[in-house]
């Protein structure tokens, strides 16, 4: 993906109220010019093979606009199978640590394809915040808490969630986060 269509498509999801406190990953045609130990130490799981692509999003039972499209596999409620075929989906969680105000951190996924199914890796950060006070006045908050964004459903194909492995990384992460002595509430 051109690096101009990434960065209005970021732009994009930030000015939605998509997770906009969370950095963008470069993807590895951006990285060709870093080292690979560079690489290797970001905290990315490594993507190999083809990227399954977004294919829908998942509402949970009775929020759903409409008729269910999805149900959840028996296997792992991570994995859903699109209803009237053998499509399988993975739930990919957008946030890893939510705030009122929108995401404060992003979910980071791997994902590697294997001739018997798929290994998809999950990256969700222990997150430590660190209040950072400064003297005087600030505005503090957002005003309107943001509504949970629905997951978003990849498709990994028509095969057997057995087939699917599932490994969660938390790693620790601290965030600081800036207030002040005296804060102010959004108008």
């Amino acid at each position: 993906m051109p690096r101009a269509l990434r960065y209005a498509l970021t732009l994009a999801l930030v000015t939605a109220g998509a997770c906009t406190h969370a950095r963008p990953v470069a993807l590895a045609e951006d990285r060709a010019e870093e080292p690979a130990d560079a690489i290797a130490s970001s905290g990315v799981p490594p993507q190999t093979g083809d990227v399954p692509p977004v294919v829908d999003q998942y509402f949970p039972p009775g929020q759903e606009p409409g008729p269910p499209r999805w149900r959840v596999s028996e296997v792992d409620p991570r994995l859903v199978v699109r209803e009237g075929s053998d499509e399988l989906g993975f739930l990919e969680q957008a946030c890893a640590y939510d705030e009122p105000c929108g995401c404060l951190v992003a979910a980071e996924h791997g994902y590697r394809r294997s001739e018997d199914g798929w290994s998809i890796t999950v990256v969700l950060p222990e997150v430590e915040i660190r209040q950072v006070v400064k003297r005087g006045t600030c505005i503090q908050g957002c005003g309107h808490p943001m509504p949970p964004e629905p997951a978003s459903v990849r498709s990994l194909g028509a095969i057997d969630p057995a087939a699917v492995k599932i490994v969660v990384q938390r790693p620790r992460r601290i965030v600081k986060k800036q207030t002040c002595t005296n804060p102010l509430a959004p108008p």
